[in-house]
């Protein structure tokens, strides 16, 4: 009796074995076919975003609201407060903004000073300074303001900021409520 028993529970098990193992095969072969669609769909929805992004606007406008201070050669002008930035790229902590993508990009900034003091700006771009602008001459009791607007190309995460020049140590700066502000804007024009 244990001769046949064992030989029936053998075959069960046999038979079991074949049913799991074939199952198991199936299961998986069903998730990796589930796993690559659902990837791809993914893939596609990736894409679709990164598309959307691609059209979004890249623009920034801030400003230095109310302050007065002076700057030392060749020091980054960090404009303070944001009224828009549209895409994040201009950073208000550092004054810097960091190009999204390759393109043709307008920057315009303005500088204010008071009284006999001066101040002379520069738009740079990685190192490169693409303008600038400024008051030296600046009569006693009076306020002035210099604007300047520039476009160049630059390659995405490039980096442009707007610094006093090496000319002089003594770069003051002006931008109060009730008189000329101190801002800086700068946009995408011709996404490349």
């Amino acid at each position: 009796m244990d001769v046949k028993y064992f030989i029936v529970l053998f075959f069960v098990l046999s038979s079991t074995e074949q049913i799991y193992s074939k199952s198991i095969q199936n299961i998986t072969s069903l998730d990796e076919d589930s796993i690559t669609s659902r990837l791809e769909i993914l893939e596609t929805k990736l894409t679709v975003l990164e598309n959307e992004r691609e059209k979004q606007p890249v623009l920034f406008y801030a400003i230095i609201k109310q302050s007065e201070f002076s700057l030392n050669k060749h020091s980054t002008v960090v404009f303070e407060t944001v009224i828009i930035n549209e895409g994040g790229h201009y950073n208000n902590n550092d004054g810097i903004f960091v190009a999204p993508r390759d393109g043709i990009y307008m920057f315009s900034w303005t500088v204010s000073t008071v009284n006999s003091a001066y101040i002379l700006t520069e738009l740079v771009v990685e190192e490169n300074v693409i303008s600038s602008t400024g008051e030296r001459e600046v009569d006693s009791g009076s306020y002035t303001s210099a604007s300047m607007t520039a476009f160049c190309r630059m390659n995405k995460d490039d980096h442009a900021w707007i610094r006093t020049t090496g000319w002089s140590t003594d770069n003051f700066i002006h931008s109060k409520d009730t008189y000329a502000r101190t801002s800086f804007l700068g946009f995408l024009v011709h996404p490349e």
